[in-house]
Order: structure tokens, then sequence, then C-alpha cells
């Protein structure tokens, strides 16, 4: 006979699925917190890209959002989604929470040392190799549901635009990565709105897709 699985060591699709029954496991997690700092940041960072912020202003404040908003809330979200046995949120957040933190750094401390002509190689080469990063968890997010899987694939094309940008400089593939951005974000706020409303309504009220984890296995 297996031995139960503890309700507090689940992974994101069984999470999902026992918001119908509104387990512990459902509730009282910091992925909200989590998805608040990567709307905000988000929405700020690629909406310069994007060319809908404007520029000065925002530079001005986006290393203290990227450090305590991006850096520090995802952070924590991730740390607590690893005790409770969620890999992919764990990386997710804890990932995307140390990746902000450096960024900020990055913005305030290396980039103004830096001479002009090496700044977007420096960028390029900060954001390469978390293009492979992304690749995996956005493979992995095929397991969970579909609204995840749109929004990572945005978090996806703005990783390698956001490289392409560094190395190249092109305009384009900059407004590439603040319009794909924008989704992303668009599609955290839907996530956030579906854990929120979950949460207080008692029931799972926004539809997040079809889950393409297998179903949930019962307990021996």
């Amino acid at each position: 006979m297996n031995s139960p699985v503890p309700r507090n060591r689940q992974g994101p699709a069984a999470q999902a699925v026992s918001v119908k029954r509104m387990e512990p496991s459902a509730q009282a997690q910091l992925g909200a917190l989590g998805l608040t700092g990567f709307i905000v940041v988000t929405v700020l960072a690629t909406g310069i890209d994007a060319g809908v912020l404007p520029e000065r202003p925002g530079h001005a404040v986006l290393p203290v959002v990227g450090f305590f908003i991006g850096g520090l809330a995802q952070l924590l979200a991730g740390l607590f989604q690893a005790q409770r046995g969620d890999t992919w949120h764990a990386t997710v957040f804890g990932g995307f929470g140390l990746f902000w933190m450096a960024k900020a750094c990055l913005l305030q401390w290396v980039l103004p040392a830096t001479a002009p002509e090496l700044r977007g190689e420096v960028n390029g080469l900060f954001t390469l190799p978390w293009v492979f990063v992304v690749f995996v968890l956005w493979i992995g997010s095929w397991r969970i549901h579909l609204v995840l899987l749109s929004t990572f694939s945005c978090v996806l094309v703005v990783f390698v635009a956001m490289t392409v940008t560094g190395f190249t400089g092109s305009q384009t593939w900059n407004r590439v990565t603040g319009w794909s951005g924008l989704l992303a974000a668009l599609g955290a706020t839907y996530l956030l709105a579906g854990q929120i409303l979950a949460g207080t309504w008692g029931r799972q009220v926004l539809p997040m897709g079809r889950f393409l984890a297998p179903e949930e296995q019962p307990e021996a």
C-alpha cells in the first residue's frame, strides 16, 4: 500500500485541482503575492519597452520597484512554495525574484559605470542564460493549465527578445519585448484574479482551461 501524499506536498496541477474542494493546500499560499510582484514590475519594465510608459521616470523608479516588488516579493513566494513541495512555482517565483534583484543592481550600479557602447552586450549576456531556464519552465507549464501556458509563452518571448535586443540594439525587438511583456502581465493578472476569487468565494470562479496534467490519483 502506498503512503498517502501529504496535502502540503502537492504540485501545481494538484493544487489547482484542489481549488474546487478548497483544501488547505489550495488556500493560504503566497502565489498571489508572487503574481503581484510579477505584474507590477513587468508592467513597468515592459511598458517602457513598448513605448507606453515614459522612459526617463520609468527608469528612475525601476531599480527600487525591481528589487523590492519584483524581487523580494517573488523570492518570498518562491521560498513558501518550496516548503509546499511545489517545485515549478518555487523555481519560477524564486528565480524571477533573484533575477529582478540582480537586474536592479545592474541598472543602479553596473550599467552607469559601463561604457555606453558595451551596455547592450552587458544586458544581452545578463539575460541569455535565462532563456534556457525559462524554456525549461515553459515546457513544465504544459502540465498545468492553458492560461498559465499562454502566459508563460509570452514570458519566453520576452526573454528571447530581451537577449536579441541587448546584442543587436534592434528597436523592433525592443518593441516585441514590451508588448509580449504586457501580454504576460495581462495573463498574470487573470491568474491573480483566479486565485483571489477562489479564496474569497470558496470555489473556482474563473476558468483556467483544460488541465493538461493527469487526473489526481486517489490516495491509497
